[in-house]
């Protein structure tokens, strides 16, 4: 559990390093292909003001949620200080986690109820935003496996609790269908089943009602994150496809 959290931290830090490098060296009003409506400094912005709030409430070890008005972000003014900010701001969350016992209780949106869930939530965050920034500035790397495989893991783990700031998550119910999530060449690595009054992980079935399977488990992030659709090249899909279009219509956020 120390190594899990450890990795958390160190991925945090080298994601959000990163998203800080790329918007150094390229145009902070650059469009982000995925996210209609977004900016390269709108990345920038996002990631910088939710790691700070992340970390206050971690700080405080708060038991409830922390509004936002009582952070002091420090946002500049200007967007080219932007990545500055970011980098500046990104020591002194790292400060924080590197301090926290990972047992400590706090508020969490999902299940855990620990410091620990914030840091792993921080890591997949700065992890998927990071890909939003490359993108915008065409230089997309890719990921570290160990971290894409629990980045999807944590995305299905909490999706069931999202339902307060993602409304659509609700629709997300049926009798008892099942959709399995893999990478090519493997076995089915997680499956989710929608009941009638909730879904969630499940253990193996041996037929799923719907697989969805990614050439590498990057794709299968992006896919469950809805940076890419079933359409992509690197997906593929069978089984019910009005099963599919369910989820992927309800399930991002």
């Amino acid at each position: 559990m120390a190594e899990t959290y450890a990795m958390h931290c160190a991925a945090i830090e080298r994601e959000g390093a990163r998203i800080g490098e790329v918007a150094r060296s390229h145009d902070l009003s650059a469009p982000v292909p995925c996210c209609p409506g977004w900016t390269l400094a709108d990345v920038v912005e996002h990631i910088g003001r939710l790691q700070q709030w992340f970390a206050a409430m971690i700080e405080r070890r708060s038991p409830e949620r922390l509004p936002f008005a009582e952070v002091d972000f420090g946002l500049p003014a200007d967007f080219a200080d932007y990545p500055e900010w970011l980098v500046a701001r990104q020591a002194v969350v790292a400060k924080v986690l590197r301090a926290a016992d990972p047992d400590a209780a706090m508020y969490t949106w999902g299940p855990g109820g620990t410091v620990r869930f914030w840091a792993r939530r921080m890591a997949m965050e700065c992890l998927i935003h990071r890909y939003d920034a490359e993108l915008a500035a065409d230089s997309v790397t890719a990921f570290d496996p160990a971290l894409a495989a629990d980045g999807v893991e944590e995305f299905l783990v909490n999706l069931p609790s999202a339902e307060t700031f993602t409304p659509a998550v609700s629709r997300l119910r049926g009798d008892g269908q099942t959709i399995g999530f893999g990478v090519w060449g493997t076995e089915v690595d997680w499956t989710v089943r929608l009941d009638a009054d909730s879904f969630g992980l499940v253990g193996a079935v041996a037929d799923p009602d719907a697989v969805v399977s990614a050439e590498t488990v990057d794709a299968l992030l992006l896919l469950v994150y809805g940076r890419i659709g079933v359409d992509d090249p690197r997906i593929k899909a069978k089984g019910d496809a009005d099963l599919l279009e369910k989820w992927f219509t309800n399930s991002r956020f």
